[in-house]
């Protein structure tokens, strides 16, 4: 049995934060990498000011799991 793709229709998703590089250390040759967290900085985290951020993360407070087929039929019942 073949396993059908997933969607996440979200309601609500607002910005929580960001994944990336936290910078801080000034030695030779620039600042220096302090940490590279493996979870999102929230906004509002004073370690902010010295991050360099590859990517913005939301929070999905609100959603439904659908299928794919479930997506398609409810467009074309909204069109």
């Amino acid at each position: 049995m073949e396993k059908q793709p997933m969607v996440f229709l979200a309601q609500s998703a607002p910005l929580y934060g960001v994944s990336g590089v936290l910078y801080g250390r000034l030695a030779r040759g620039g600042l220096q990498v302090v940490a590279r967290p493996d979870f999102a900085v929230q906004y509002g985290n004073p370690d902010l000011a010295t991050f360099l951020a590859s990517q913005m993360v939301r929070r999905l407070t609100s959603f439904r799991v659908l299928t794919v087929d479930e997506l398609l039929q409810m467009l074309e019942l909204s069109a």
